[in-house]
């Protein structure tokens, strides 16, 4: 098994800070990838979404050499990501209130398994398409759950970015579904973005920039197609190649 990465964050073209985090980091016989999108305010969505990635890598660092079930693995970290992001508010006042979407996706031999918080996304490239793995946890989302607005009525939504779950919201974090896993095949791209990108992009051109071609180079075209369009927030995004070899 072999896999090509690229990543890349941008602060985008109005944003002064860049509250947007992310890790690569292979560990033991994994790999694992994490995304957050702090909230929160000038210093504490920074913060927040630093702390969320930082423990999530140490988790895994402490926790990931012996027989623990990747899901397993996945969810304490992201309930101790939530725990540090909570006692780090508490002891900072400044910081009341901050919180991070994420995203985290774990690879272990062909088979990749992941979780998100609020509104990062995963996708996957594959067979000349694209296809959204991780549904938003936002309150719009489940007005078109319940049929109470459109599709097209959720793209320009005033209300769609808040989110109705992230790391740092609660005092314990509540898992509606168990961890995703997917069986990789020859080829695969795994897209793991923010806000920052699919709120300016629709799935169908996010896919014509990613589907092929050197992958460092297809992350930074995408960022610069986000800002192009007016980089309204801050941008982040990990594109995964699976070889297979």
């Amino acid at each position: 098994m072999a896999i090509i990465v690229g990543n890349s964050s941008h602060t985008g073209m109005v944003r002064a800070v860049n509250e947007d985090y992310f890790g690569y980091y292979h560990i033991a016989d994994i790999d694992v990838f994490v995304i957050a999108d702090g909230m929160g305010g000038h210093r504490g969505g920074k913060v927040a979404s630093k702390i969320g990635v930082d423990t999530i890598r140490e988790y895994f660092e402490t926790h990931a050499k012996g027989n623990t079930p990747i899901e397993s693995l996945i969810d304490e970290s992201l309930s101790t990501a939530n725990r540090m992001i909570r006692d780090y508010a508490s002891a900072n006042p400044e910081c009341f209130g901050m919180g991070a979407t994420a995203a985290l996706l774990v690879i272990k031999g062909d088979t990749a398994y992941f979780r998100h918080l609020g509104d990062c996304r995963i996708y996957l490239i594959r067979d000349n398409r694209i296809r959204r793995l991780t549904k938003d946890h936002t309150l719009v989302q489940k007005m078109l759950d319940d049929g109470i607005i459109t599709y097209a009525e959720s793209l320009m939504h005033p209300e769609r970015n808040i989110v109705n779950k992230a790391l740092g919201g609660r005092f314990y974090l509540e898992f509606d579904e168990p961890v995703n896993n997917l069986k990789l095949i020859n080829n695969d791209r795994l897209l793991m973005c923010s806000d920052g990108l699919f709120d300016s992009m629709s799935d169908e051109e996010i896919f014509e920039i990613a589907r092929a071609g050197d992958i460092q180079q297809c992350v930074a075209a995408l960022i610069d197609e986000a800002n192009r369009r007016g980089g309204n927030d801050n941008i982040t995004v990990q594109l995964i190649q699976f070889t297979g070899e």
